[in-house]
């Protein structure tokens, strides 16, 4: 058996049905694949799967978004793509609604929402290639016990997007490989994550809390110092800008004139890490309009992975 976990809001009950009736149309047995629905208007789409997880009964788990079909032969793909120590993305079709492609994702309109979906179009797709690197976002499947080593819980709400972003780097960082399966649904997209109204302020919050965890919001090298930085001649409004990257940590210290502050700089500290990694030593340097002094190359994000 294999359990497929969905979370959903109750704005969006016509697109829960749908997947349900989507699902049992094609696996009629309840006891061959489980189907773990959770809705809770209260807390972050990662907590909603966390939660749901939790009941599955079976040692595969495949998390979906409500907002999907997906179409005879799925299950039995992932079923023999997902393996141990492995995240099995599956390849999601959608509507050109953000143009962004990468391995898991490919563009084709079959409609924008259920009225105007063409199955027919859809089920005349394949996709050739049965298994390639890549793979990211939470539209994957695994083993139950390895996602509940890993799970989203590690930093507060709201998370939402970046609770995705947070799981996959915490999997790579513990040794994962990430592959993307043949299997591939619809997605409607964002039909349920955007489906409350602050929905902006949510997703401006979420990239602001990983920040704050990792120091980074994109990486080479992924990986975390304690750093901190000191703002000569400084305002609120900068002080804000630049405090979630940094964690008060004394081995990398970064100094800066408020004054003289530049667009450039703020780009340097979003790289910092990474600069560092490929050419940081022990002592004081000069870059752009930021004097950094180097105390420790100590590396502490392994201490971010909740095993």
């Amino acid at each position: 058996m294999i359990s497929l976990i969905i979370p959903t809001v109750s704005k969006t009950k016509e697109y829960t049905q749908n997947i349900l009736n989507n699902i049992r149309k094609i696996y009629p047995n309840e006891n061959e694949v489980e189907v773990i629905i959770e809705e809770n208007d209260n807390v972050d789409l990662g907590t909603n799967y966390n939660n749901a997880v939790a009941k599955a009964s079976s040692e595969k788990i495949i998390l979906l978004h409500n907002d999907m079909i997906i179409k005879p032969g799925f299950i039995e793909t992932m079923d023999k793509h997902i393996s141990k120590n492995r995240i099995t993305t599956y390849t999601r079709i959608e509507p050109p609604i953000f143009n962004d492609v990468y391995p898991g994702k490919i563009l084709l309109d079959c409609g924008y929402d259920l009225n105007s979906f063409n199955e027919e179009k859809f089920n005349q797709f394949n996709i050739e290639e049965d298994l390639v690197d890549g793979g990211s976002q939470l539209f994957f499947g695994c083993y139950k016990e390895e996602y509940i080593k890993l799970d989203t819980t590690t930093f507060s709400p709201p998370q939402m997007w970046c609770s995705d972003d947070d799981l996959h780097l915490r999997y790579k960082l513990a040794g994962f490989e990430h592959k993307v399966s043949s299997a591939h649904v619809y997605h409607f997209v964002s039909k349920t994550s955007r489906a409350t109204n602050n929905y902006q302020a949510i997703e401006q919050q979420s990239n602001i809390n990983f920040v704050k965890k990792w120091g980074f919001r994109s990486s080479i090298h992924n990986v975390v110092y304690k750093k901190s930085i000191i703002i000569h001649n400084s305002n609120s409004q900068l002080e804000q800008a630049l405090k979630p990257w940094f964690n008060e940590g004394q081995d990398i210290i970064v100094e800066v004139n408020g004054y003289n502050f530049t667009q450039e700089d703020f780009g340097i500290i979003q790289q910092l890490n990474d600069i560092i990694k490929e050419n940081g030593e022990i002592g004081s340097f000069e870059l752009g309009n930021l004097k950094i002094t180097i105390n420790s190359m100590d590396e502490y994000q392994n201490n971010l992975i909740k095993v």
